[in-house]
């Protein structure tokens, strides 16, 4: 379905398990020796269930991926039951601020399951930024300007830094054993 929603939206459909496990098998034959992670996520919680997400997950985990997610539990038991039903798998919780999944820090996820071995607070920054930019916004638009909004700003200098602005600027003046450290073609 497109387009794809958030595990933490009502609404969403899944496609037959045997289909994602065949997804998954095709993505191990294509990593070859490559090093990626697969990561099998399920969103069936919310659309059958449990049960049906833990089976889920177990397939995935059987057809190759490296870990499993099973997004948008809804309890801390649920969590746990994940857990237990999957011992020895490389799980991922996803945390999403004013989501489905309780809010957990890694030490206290580990307390509940040892084998969550990644937990993502997948749009924190991207909550963060949307605050600061309304922030900044209602700042401009109440006086016209960033004069007393600064100390809330990057600095432009530490900005270039954190982009490395110098090295790319090396390289487009022809310097070509900086573009290989870049990586670049």
């Amino acid at each position: 379905e497109w387009p794809k929603k958030c595990g933490h939206f009502e609404g969403k459909k899944v496609i037959p398990m045997q289909e994602h496990a065949g997804k998954i098998r095709a993505a191990v034959a294509a990593r070859g020796d490559s090093g990626l992670v697969i990561v099998a996520r399920t969103d069936a919680r919310q659309v059958l269930g449990l049960d049906a997400a833990i089976e889920r997950a177990r397939e995935y985990y059987r057809a190759g991926a490296d870990v499993v997610f099973v997004e948008a539990m809804q309890s801390e038991e649920e969590m746990r039951l994940v857990s237990q039903a999957l011992p020895g798998v490389p799980l991922l919780c996803n945390y999403i601020e004013g989501g489905k999944t309780p809010a957990k820090s890694a030490k206290a996820l580990l307390d509940i399951g040892k084998n969550y071995s990644f937990l993502m607070f997948s749009t924190a920054a991207m909550l963060a930024a949307t605050k600061a930019l309304q922030d900044l916004y209602a700042h401009l638009l109440e006086h016209g300007s960033t004069q007393g909004y600064s100390s809330n700003l990057e600095s432009f200098a530490e900005f270039k830094r954190l982009v490395n602005l110098d090295e790319y600027n090396a390289v487009d003046a022809g310097d070509d054993e900086m573009a290989k450290t870049l990586h670049l073609p």
